[in-house]
């Protein structure tokens, strides 16, 4: 949904657009009904084709997905009755100002939304449609060559005006690249900075306390704060590296989800975990297996916020869709039905999708049965799920 500042000058423009093609359209007709005898037969096809072209024109913005389908028919449509025209008796009268105005929006629109050869195709020829029309339909006096002339340059700044939107467009994306390049150095340094340097401390101390007390009942549960130390640092180096160079590949790993899952769940009582069997066998990036931690904790930190009636909390981490996906659900049913909207609009959920949908996952959040609540990622699993232990015979799958 666009903001209330951009959606209020769009609703305006489309309402200006409506307001002056449908006038026109409308002139043009009050003018055909002033008696002044029989209209031909070839203004009332043009007036019909210019009718439609206008309601193409006004279909843009509905459905900017099917911009190049709409310009493309109201081309076509417009060289048809160029062609007419030619071949039969031109008109009497010339007009065509809607349907003009509807190709202009159009060919713009192309310029501005197409990919860059089928928007050149459709502006070549929305140009031949506009520029020949006058002269095919109403012959080639003087009036209809400078009428072409006239049409001509308003399809060169139709193309100026999209080509302008199209460049802005690729301006902005290319400062929000360099601010998420900017943000993920920042973070990068900070994690390095901070939080490694803190878990480099604790394996120091975990180590000597282990050489202290090697003799001692503690020796093993030491070996043991020493080992998850080093592998979190190992976790934070990777992600740390990932930051820093957003094409490196970080080599998957089998181990840690269903540690991290367990973990994450064991932090509220009464929360059912479903793993699917195998889980610990698949190959998983340590970037999603963070993810899936954030995921998961993130929705049970918000049934205590906006639930903490919940009797039944279900959290399900599986394979889906062929192996190629990794589903992670949280539902409860403690959600009333005033509460929905509360907790949709949190930050977390927020960011929870912004990091999903930057590892190409997809994240949705809603209303699940009478009175529950249903959190459901899926994130790509690298190259399906392959297993991270050979099997039986050497060989993995």
């Amino acid at each position: 949904m666009l903001p209330t500042t951009t959606a209020r000058p769009v609703r305006g423009l489309v309402i200006a657009e409506f307001v002056v093609l449908v006038g026109l359209n409308l002139e043009q007709l009050l003018r055909r009904l002033i008696p002044r005898g029989p209209a031909p037969p070839g203004e009332i096809f043009y007036f019909a084709a210019g009718v439609v072209i206008v309601v193409l024109a006004l279909l843009r913005r509905r459905f900017p997905e099917r911009t190049a389908a709409l310009a493309g028919a109201a081309i076509g449509l417009s060289l048809v009755c160029s062609a007419v025209g030619f071949l039969g008796k031109p008109a009497a009268q010339i007009d065509g100002d809607p349907e003009i105005l509807a190709l202009m929006l159009l060919t713009g629109a192309a310029c501005h939304r197409v990919s860059r050869g089928l928007a050149g195709v459709l502006a070549v020829l929305s140009g031949l449609a506009m520029a020949a029309a006058p002269v095919l339909r109403y012959g080639d006096s003087s009036t209809t060559l400078t009428v072409a002339v006239l049409w001509a340059l308003l399809w060169g700044g139709s193309i100026m005006i999209g080509l302008i939107l199209r460049d802005g467009d690729a301006r902005r994306e290319a400062a929000l690249v360099a601010a998420r390049e900017r943000e993920r150095l920042e973070l990068a340094r900070e994690l390095h900075d901070l939080v490694a340097h803190h878990i480099t401390g604790v394996v120091v101390r975990t180590q000597a306390a282990g050489v202290v007390l090697a003799d001692g009942p503690e020796h093993d549960l030491i070996k043991e704060i020493e080992h998850a130390g080093a592998e979190a640092l190992a976790a934070v180096r990777r992600l740390v590296m990932m930051l820093r160079d957003p094409g490196h590949t970080s080599p998957v790993v089998a181990r840690d989800l269903v540690r991290t899952v367990e973990a994450a769940a064991g932090e509220q009582e009464g929360v059912t975990l479903r793993l699917a069997p195998g889980l610990a066998d698949l190959a998983i990036a340590p970037e999603t297996v963070s993810t899936v931690h954030r995921v998961v904790l993130e929705s049970l930190t918000n049934v205590r916020k906006h639930a903490a009636d919940a009797r039944v909390i279900t959290v399900t981490v599986e394979p889906a869709d062929d192996q190629r996906y990794l589903r992670v659900e949280v539902v409860n049913d403690g959600l009333r039905p005033s509460r929905a909207r509360r907790s949709a609009g949190g930050y977390g959920l927020i960011g929870m999708g912004e990091r999903i949908a930057a590892l190409d996952g997809r994240l949705s959040a809603g209303e699940h049965g009478e009175r529950g609540w249903r959190v459901l990622a899926e994130l790509p699993l690298p190259g399906g799920a392959a297993a991270a232990r050979p099997r039986e015979g050497g060989s993995a799958q």
